[in-house]
């Protein structure tokens, strides 16, 4: 760089002409004006020398000045030489633009010393040198100040910026330590309005890119709209560092909108270094957080041992009722057939109505049906179907987890190489490094789910300890799967995986990774709900992680492309999909769509509608038709809503898709528990409490955002918000531990919402 800089200024020496250059001894803060140049001669400015402290700027102006005969400025001070020329063009994505004016700051080569050590040095005062190949004269204005370019910590600085004028400061940092952490600092940035501008953070040497086409050479940058952030630490630029401001040609890389601009492209702005947290801080953070989940685990554990040592009966025969128990040792009482250990245990054999032993006619024409007659298949057989969800999650986890995280780490070696700050969707104002990960907080505030998802399986394997009666088993209460809820467990803990590898580099991109499991977990509730009361008839692992797969695909598809003919043909999926499952509940799954489903139709309405509608139109079953009927249209409200608001991002509305259908599945299964004359009983009403009260509350952090990668990043950069608890966790980390400690408890209602049928014949057990 300094030598293209010597070089220009070498030809232009050259190809001044042959009469001696117009010198002038110029001093600071006096304008020029009116000065009028042309081709035969060359002005030199030369100004006095000046303390440390200060930098010298150069402010020129030429309105007559053409792209064929421009004026050339070349200003050099000690070790560095600027060379520009007026008219300065700045490109754009909505084209070209001229400024008639510019202005630049010279590099001060001492200051990292001034400022370490406090020599008050004279520095060599500047040269400027103007010229011009126009043959008539050119007129031109000159000044040249000396600006106080120092900041200080804590201290609120204004300064106004255009495209052709940029301004640029440094920081060191402080020496003496105080209680304030300043081995890393928050540079935060506002503005009134909306012209778009470019913030690089480059290191304490010269020259400084301070132009639109090279100020991304060097140190971090980011663009910036009404308002910014950056965290820079001192392990980076241990002898300080500059801040450089330039506004934009136009606002497209801030808005995405490319336009010519109308009004004016000068920026004001506002900006101050504040200390982060300390090293006190992040243990504090860490510790108590750390701290809470050790008390959570406490708490949980024992009053769940409580719980099943005060409120539960073992499951074993010699706790049964003596009716029951000779009702199950009746001859003529419904058993479940007895297998032999040389049964082929291949699930795919057992999987229709016939092979169960029940006639379908019979099933679909009684008023009330019972566990017994959904429960006939060999519990072997049950327990392996069962397993394979949790062996179908193990595979997803470890074949989509470990790209994912390589990935992610790909993210940030490119984030630190290049310092683009536009390729992570940060929280800015409250985003604490660590090592190389730039957002440690927000990875770490993910354990939540990690240590949840943990304690859930252990409790898990403590309630599968309790259950060992064979006999029991077969006879009484909810069948037992656990495969379904350790697969649940791991999926909670994969979500705090691949949350914390989103937050490593949040972006539009990977924002799938975040929201790949939350499917997963909704899934395989409403799958586990369903299979409390119908196991024999459930859904394979193949099945439902075909259909995970498809809602994964639809997720990625509608982050790329999401316009309306997209939202308008999920929507008819998404209804479709809806009356499928609904004729699947209300028929207790032995409804099947396919080839002769119209024509069935076609007989009902042709024979039995007009030979008696009033038999055909009234339901067999109300009460579940009723909720299906509110399910259905709760469905329709989601997906209009939806539609009209299509504009958003299509992964957060399949999220909630997912997520309202597993509440209103879990509110119909209560609401049908009840009115079958069964209880709740404390254990599972209270998680239902505590389920709903963190829902809430996680709903609220999350409304929220201090990010969204919907948008560009400077308007992302609009929501960044402070950090809110222990100087350390904002709403979106708050968020996360309630949505974990929210999900424990809705799963802890699941594993213990049918305990009050623990020991009930299953002759007595309800379906719906």
């Amino acid at each position: 760089m300094h030598l293209s800089n010597c070089v220009i200024f070498i030809l232009l020496q050259l190809t001044s002409s042959l009469q001696p250059p117009s010198i002038t001894n110029a001093d600071y803060n006096l304008t020029y004006n009116n000065q009028q140049i042309n081709n035969s001669r060359q002005h030199v400015f030369v100004f006095p020398t000046y303390k440390a402290q200060t930098t010298s700027r150069v402010l020129i102006n030429c309105e007559k000045c053409t792209l064929d005969n421009p004026l050339m400025v070349v200003a050099q001070q000690h070790k560095e030489i600027l060379s520009w020329q007026l008219p300065l063009v700045v490109a754009s994505d909505s084209g070209d633009t001229r400024f008639m004016n510019s202005s630049r700051t010279l590099c001060p080569s001492l200051i990292s010393r001034f400022y370490s050590f406090g020599t008050g040095e004279d520095y060599e005062g500047p040269i400027v040198s103007v010229s011009t190949a126009s043959h008539d004269n050119i007129s031109y204005t000159l000044q040249v100040d000396l600006a106080d370019s120092y900041i200080e910590p804590g201290v609120s600085y204004d300064t106004v910026i255009t495209p052709s004028q940029a301004r640029y400061y440094f920081y060191s940092f402080p020496e003496n330590r105080t209680e304030a952490n300043y081995e890393t600092v928050i540079l935060e940035i506002e503005s009134q309005d909306d012209v778009c501008m470019m913030v690089s953070v480059q290191n304490s040497s010269c020259p400084v890119h301070d132009s639109l086409h090279d100020i991304k050479f060097e140190g971090y940058w980011e663009t910036v709209s009404r308002k910014g952030g950056i965290t820079i630490s001192k392990r980076n630029f241990p002898h300080g560092f500059f801040v450089v401001f330039v506004a934009m040609g136009d606002n497209s890389d801030c808005d995405g909108i490319t336009e010519i601009p109308k009004d004016s492209r000068a920026k004001r702005l506002n900006f101050v270094i504040k200390p982060s947290i300390s090293y006190h801080d992040y243990v504090n953070a860490v510790g108590i957080t750390v701290g809470c989940i050790a008390l959570a685990y406490f708490v949980l554990v024992t009053a769940f041992c409580l719980w099943s040592a005060k409120d539960t009966r073992p499951r074993r025969m010699s706790f049964v009722d003596e009716e029951d128990c000779q009702t199950v040792g009746t001859p003529g009482s419904i058993q479940a057939p007895e297998f032999n250990d040389t049964i082929s245990l291949d699930e795919t054999e057992y999987d229709t109505v016939t092979e169960a032993g029940i006639d379908r006619e019979v099933i679909l024409g009684k008023s009330v049906l019972y566990l017994s007659d959904l429960a006939r298949k060999d519990p072997r057989i049950l327990k392996k179907k069962s397993n394979f969800y949790l062996w179908h999650v193990l595979t997803v986890a470890v074949f989509y987890g470990l790209p994912v995280v390589q990935l992610v780490v790909t993210y940030q070696k490119v984030l630190n190489d290049t310092g683009n700050q536009d390729l992570c969707y940060y929280n800015f104002l409250c985003a604490h490094p660590l090592g190389i990960i730039s957002d440690f907080n927000h990875l770490f505030s993910n354990v939540g789910y990690i240590m949840f998802g943990i304690l859930f399986l252990l409790l898990v394997y403590k309630r599968e300890r309790m259950h060992k009666d064979d006999t029991f088993e077969k006879h009484f209460g909810i069948p037992q799967h656990y495969g379904l809820y350790y697969a649940i467990g791991v999926a909670l803990i994969m979500e705090g995986v691949l949350s914390g590898s989103y937050h490593v580099c949040p972006n539009k991109s990977n924002f799938q990774f975040d929201s790949s499991f939350m499917y997963v977990i909704a899934v395989l509730l409403v799958v586990k709900l369903y299979q409390t009361r119908h196991p024999d008839i459930n859904a394979t692992a193949y099945s439902t992680f075909a259909v995970l797969a498809v809602a994964i695909f639809l997720g990625m598809v509608g982050v790329f492309s999401a316009n309306l003919t997209f939202w308008i043909s999920f929507t008819i999926l998404h209804l479709g999909i809806c009356l499928v499952l609904t004729a699947q509940i209300y028929y207790f799954g032995y409804w099947k769509f396919d080839r002769a489903t119209c024509r069935r139709v076609w007989q009902v309405y042709r024979h039995d509608f007009w030979a008696s509608p009033s038999s055909v139109l009234r339901p067999l079953h109300p009460s579940r038709m009723v909720l299906l009927v509110l399910g259905n249209m709760a469905n329709w409200g989601l997906a209009i809503w939806g539609i009209y608001n299509h504009e958003l991002d299509f992964a957060t509305y399949l999220v909630a898709v997912f997520m309202c259908n597993t509440m209103l599945y879990f509110l119909f299964y209560i609401v049908m528990k009840l009115s079958h004359k069964e209880r709740i009983k404390l254990q599972p009403l209270t998680y239902m409490i505590l389920s709903i009260i963190c829902a809430i509350a996680a709903i609220y952090f999350f409304a929220h955002k201090s990010i969204r990668w919907s948008v560009t990043p400077a308007q992302s950069r609009m929501y960044n918000q402070e950090c809110k608890i222990l100087k350390f966790y904002d709403f979106h980390d708050i968020w996360h531990f309630l949505s974990a400690i929210g999900m424990f408890f809705s799963f802890m209602m699941l594993l213990t919402l049918d305990d009050d049928l623990s020991h009930t014949l299953r002759t007595k057990i309800a379906v719906f």
